[in-house]
């Protein structure tokens, strides 16, 4: 019976180890899996900022040509 009582102190405390440790690794990739997706919003709002930028030098330079036109055509 003591041998019964012992084993049960070693696999219970192994098995709950081992437990920790998947759910460690879950955890991890949760955590990784967040980060990449912040990783991607930023650079998914710096490329929106850069099209907004350039959309807006597009629209200076077809209002300038405009009234380049318009001049011209006076």
């Amino acid at each position: 019976m003591p041998s019964a009582f012992i084993s049960r102190l070693v696999i219970v405390p192994m098995a709950l180890l081992l437990a920790a440790c998947g759910v460690s690794d879950t955890g991890t990739a949760a955590v990784t899996a967040a980060q990449l997706k912040a990783r991607e919003a930023e650079q998914a709002q710096a490329a929106k900022a850069q099209i907004e930028q350039q959309l807006e030098a597009a629209n200076r330079q077809a209002e300038e040509q405009r009234k380049q036109i318009d001049a011209a055509t006076r």
